[in-house]
């Protein structure tokens, strides 16, 4: 009885060279990427997410999606919520796209790029962009960003985004190096 296990597992389990051997008789297969979403709440992982999403772009030819979500809710006080009946203040959106502004100085001439503000739930709106952009072939966002409650290892909109998106996620941790927490920038450039 235990030999018939034991050759069962030895049969399921296939050898590491067997493996190396399949893969390297299979047909080349072309990886392209034509839209990069990458959405960006201000926050230096979201920044760091921005300048990878550069370099890949500049390396496969796909256009950018800069996006930033105004999130009503946290921007936006219950009370001013009731009295302004659903309006997000035309300042929120002002801001977000005076940062993307700022955004797409960053991005060399020869990536093509467009900013694109939306109000609402983030998690939500990443997703739905990203559909609806085209088809988006990719999403790169920060790991984590401003949330109020931050998960230990993937904040709960990367959590979101990467469960829900029908295109792969690429989550970017870590911060630039030369950024500033308190300033929540980077350095100048000199």
């Amino acid at each position: 009885m235990q030999e018939k296990g034991q050759q069962a597992r030895e049969t399921e389990a296939p050898q590491p060279a067997d493996v190396i051997k399949a893969i390297s008789e299979r047909m080349p297969q072309q990886v392209s990427c034509q839209r990069i979403l990458v959405p960006t709440d201000g926050s230096g992982q979201a920044f760091k997410a921005v300048l990878d999403a550069i370099h890949l772009a500049a390396a496969t030819g796909a256009e950018l999606t800069l996006l930033m979500v105004v999130d009503y809710n946290k921007n936006v006080a219950a009370f001013e919520q009731v009295s302004l009946g659903g309006y997000v203040p035309a300042e929120l959106k002002v801001a977000a796209y005076r940062f993307l502004a700022d955004l797409m100085h960053l991005i060399p001439s020869a990536v093509r790029a467009h900013p694109r503000v939306e109000a609402g739930d983030p998690r939500e709106l990443i997703v739905s962009v990203a559909e609806e952009e085209e088809e988006s072939d990719l999403i790169v966002m920060g790991s984590r960003g401003f949330g109020t409650f931050r998960s230990l290892l993937v904040g709960s909109v990367s959590r979101f985004v990467l469960e829900q998106a029908a295109c792969p996620v690429l989550l970017v941790k870590g911060l630039p190096d030369d950024w500033d927490e308190e300033a929540r920038c980077a350095a100048p450039l000199t």
